[in-house]
């Protein structure tokens, strides 16, 4: 009996050391970052952010983009942060995906509370009273952007301390894990120093689901008074998503954000609309929003080209597809190309019960999707978990019904993405296409200089394969257009 409750009392002893060395290692922190003093916080610096999700093959590196410019400032009191950022590219875009553009960008883009929103980069000379700042289009940017606010080395320590963190210690260093007003998962790590090293954040996302975010510090200085880390490097999905290199901190500036009116009463987001336009017997465009879709009749099925976005466009897009044409299934549905924005919808697809056309390439990439965990935020496929079909293709690949095809085409020396399918109706004369050629909103305006190269790739890739285009629909834009603007828009005219 004495040796049992002697065996208890070490046991009792150890728990209570390691609790007590578990607690000293936060409270280190908390000093050694001067958590209690620290109310706001700024920092600037420059380096680089990425195009996430817009590699140029599916195990790519996210494409990089300079930021000469960097500023985050944050209120933890009220839970707020402000982030205004500086994008730089010249005339030639980086080798994958992203939006064109020359010259800088600034972006502003800002979180309080329940609310996100963006600013409009201000005007040189502009009258008063410009544009209104806009609550984010994006779902996910206020999660995103609050777990970035507590993912900053003082942020996650004050987040730990108030919010019940559960620690471990473990090779000199402390995990710390944490959930942020009953929703925000965070694990970091504390090293002997009583500095945070890594955070650890997971969000949603349509494609690979609980998508890891993890956010590394090193080397710590003492910048005016801050101990705050020099570099600051972030990944999403395994790649470096920013890294910046810190120039300067400062503790305590003055800042408070008011949520603007229209942000605070902005209604919710319409339901998805689903346009369609019938470009010959039995093909139609489906469009609206951002991102467009093509719809095919085959003698006994839809061929559907392209799901983008999300759950619910992809939904949409396919109860439209099978509106326009009833009694009939949705037997494939074709991916142009691995980027997230036109993959979005591919697990709704795959719950449909559609096989999956795609790039040999994509074959590995889209096993790992259909199987990802959703428990963040769980979709229709993580509820009937039924299996990916699928069938691949090389640089051509067809599906036909004996009556009509449809052709795929992989294009070559195109540097948006290795995979590009367009996808072309050889009896109609019909190309489908996204990225390569997104006409202006108006006829003649030139294309952003950084976009020139992809519509001379898809027009020199359309002579090559002798392809007879007479409509071409693209995945982006509001209008069809035809080969004599591509060729303009190529800086062509005159070519046939």
């Amino acid at each position: 009996m004495r040796k049992t409750f002697l065996f208890g009392f070490i046991c009792a002893t150890a728990y209570m050391v390691s609790v007590t060395a578990q607690q000293s290692a936060l409270q280190t922190a908390a000093t050694t970052l001067g958590v209690a003093n620290i109310k706001t916080l700024q920092f600037t610096g420059s380096g680089r952010n990425f195009s996430v999700g817009q590699n140029y093959t599916t195990s790519d590196p996210w494409p990089a983009v300079s930021v000469p410019e960097f500023t985050a400032t944050m209120n933890y009191d009220t839970a707020s942060m402000r982030v205004e950022l500086v994008r730089e590219m010249g005339n030639v875009m980086p080798r994958g995906g992203g939006g064109p553009f020359t010259g800088q960008q600034r972006q502003i883009q800002l979180v309080s509370g329940n609310f996100a929103w963006n600013m409009p980069a201000p005007v040189p000379n502009a009258p008063a009273g410009g544009p209104a700042p806009q609550a984010a289009p994006n779902a996910a940017a206020q999660p995103e952007r609050m777990l970035a606010l507590w993912a900053t080395p003082q942020g996650f320590v004050k987040a730990a301390m108030a919010n019940n963190a559960i620690t471990r210690q473990a090779g000199g260093v402390t995990d710390v894990s944490v959930t942020v007003g009953g929703k925000y998962k965070m694990t970091g790590t504390i090293n002997g120093q009583g500095q945070v090293t890594k955070v650890q954040t997971w969000i949603a996302h349509p494609i690979v689901g609980d998508m890891l975010v993890e956010t590394t510090y090193t080397g710590y200085q003492n910048m005016g008074g801050v101990m705050f880390p020099s570099r600051i490097v972030q990944t999403q999905d395994g790649h470096p998503s920013l890294d910046l290199a810190i120039s300067g901190a400062t503790a305590n500036p003055a800042f408070d954000v008011t949520v603007p009116d229209n942000v605070r009463n902005a209604p919710p987001p319409p339901p998805q609309t689903v346009a369609v336009e019938k470009l010959a017997e039995g093909v139609y465009y489906l469009t609206g929003g951002s991102h467009h879709s093509l719809a095919v009749e085959m003698r006994d099925h839809i061929v559907v080209v392209d799901v983008p976005l999300n759950q619910d466009r992809a939904a949409a897009v396919l109860a439209k597809a099978k509106e326009t044409i009833p009694n009939k299934p949705i037997r494939y549905v074709a991916t142009s190309h691995h980027h997230w924005d036109h993959l979005g919808g591919i697990r709704t697809a795959i719950d449909e019960g559609a096989t999956i056309v795609t790039h040999q390439s994509n074959k590995a990439f889209l096993e790992r999707v259909a199987k990802a965990q959703h428990t963040l935020v769980p979709d229709r496929l993580a509820v009937s978990k039924k299996p990916l079909r699928i069938q691949t293709m090389g640089d051509k690949g067809q599906l036909t019904d004996g009556t009509r095809t449809i052709e795929f085409h992989r294009l070559q020396n195109y540097e948006h993405t290795g995979d590009m399918m367009v996808a072309y109706l050889p009896k109609e004369k019909i190309l489908a296409e996204p990225d390569a050629f997104s006409p202006p909103a108006k006829p003649g305006v030139p294309l952003v200089v950084t976009a020139v190269p992809f519509a001379k790739a898809l027009h020199a890739n359309i002579q090559r394969l002798k392809l007879d285009v007479q409509v071409i629909a693209p995945f982006h834009g509001n209008r069809k257009s035809d080969m004599a603007e591509l060729a303009s828009a190529a800086g062509l005219t005159g070519t046939n």
